[in-house]
């Protein structure tokens, strides 16, 4: 409500549109009625769901018994009973159809708890035991990492990583003892460190 509107509670108005309201309130709402636009379109809204916004049960029907319609309605309506069963053909292909269903989802489920690990593997996912985790200046190109990884004997398996490091693996204790004692004295290496 707007304007005038707000000066009356929505039941002072519904008791106007019914024709209740006390004589002094009827007055003064028929005056705001004809000051504001709003509150006219908001009586005329009301009066068009009068019988929807009526306060006495049975309002919205002439003799005040439209449930009791209602219930007789429902309990003359065919039952269940008078509906013919589905034919039995069908209702053996559907039981067919089910059968063949769980099967698949038994045999599914065997295939997959049996199935063997997959031959296949990430680069960053091979547990290498001799692993260096190596830092690179920032100014070194990728062919001086390369040519330094080369002579270090050693290859790329990560990296770089959150905090810009690189996996490093070498093929036993001795060759990545000589790789970190390599790639420590080179100039484009910032830090060599043992995973």
């Amino acid at each position: 409500m707007t304007g005038q509107a707000q000066d009356f509670s929505e039941d002072e108005l519904m008791s106007f549109i019914r024709g209740t309201a006390p004589a002094d309130l009827a007055a003064r709402i028929a005056a705001s009625r004809d000051r504001d636009p709003a509150l006219a379109a908001e009586l005329a809204l009301m009066a068009g769901l009068g019988p929807a916004l009526a306060d006495e049960p049975g309002a919205g029907t002439p003799d005040g018994t439209g449930w009791a319609r209602l219930e007789e309605a429902i309990r003359l309506e065919p039952r269940a009973a008078n509906v013919p069963a589905a034919p039995r053909r069908q209702l053996m292909a559907w039981r067919a159809a089910a059968a063949v269903f769980l099967l698949a989802a038994v045999a599914e489920g065997a295939w997959i708890a049996g199935r063997p690990e997959p031959g296949y593997q990430t680069v960053t996912s091979g547990t290498a035991e001799h692993v260096l985790a190596v830092g690179f200046r920032p100014d070194a190109t990728e062919a001086e990492m390369r040519t330094l990884l080369q002579s270090a004997q050693g290859r790329l398996v990560g990296g770089p990583g959150a905090a810009g490091l690189y996996r490093v693996a070498f093929a036993d204790e001795a060759a990545l003892d000589a790789g970190r004692d390599l790639l420590g004295a080179a100039g484009i290496v910032e830090l060599v460190a043992e995973e």
